[in-house]
């Protein structure tokens, strides 16, 4: 992949809960963009990191694809 680095191909990305709504809690990215939404009720921290990898994986593919 010519002109690619590790910082290219794997992005840094922060992640949040936001809870403003008490029945949903909603995963969002560093930009505030929605990853992913849960019941405040069942919502648990492996079904949040579960979301955050796929959105992750989901970013580096298509980061990768565009170094190709």
């Amino acid at each position: 992949m010519k002109g690619a680095t590790p910082e290219n191909l794997f992005p840094k990305f922060d992640y949040c809960i936001d809870e403003s709504d008490p029945d949903i809690v909603i995963l969002r990215r560093q930009d505030a963009s929605f990853v992913a939404a849960f019941s405040a009720k069942g919502v648990t921290k492996e079904g949040l990191i579960e979301a955050a990898k796929e959105d992750y994986r989901e970013l580096v593919r298509i980061n990768r694809a565009q170094w190709e």
